[in-house]
């Protein structure tokens, strides 16, 4: 019982890491525009895994670190 509550928990938590990578990185990158920004924020929160991936291949390698002071 341990081994199938440890694998639905990884089932589960798994997706949700670059979820929760990328809505942390979406506020940290310049964009092109604030627009592009707030639409990439949405996608990533409302489609976990799918809308991080989705950033992770197409918008973050098109944006640059935001120099934070």
């Amino acid at each position: 019982m341990p081994l199938k509550v440890l694998v639905v928990i990884l089932i589960i938590i798994a997706p949700l890491i670059p979820t929760f990578w990328a809505l942390q990185d979406v506020p940290k990158r310049r964009f092109p525009t604030p627009k592009k920004k707030i639409v990439w924020f949405l996608v990533v929160s409302t489609l976990p895994f799918f809308g991080a991936m989705l950033y992770l291949i197409f918008a973050r390698r098109d944006t640059e670190a935001l120099e934070l002071s």
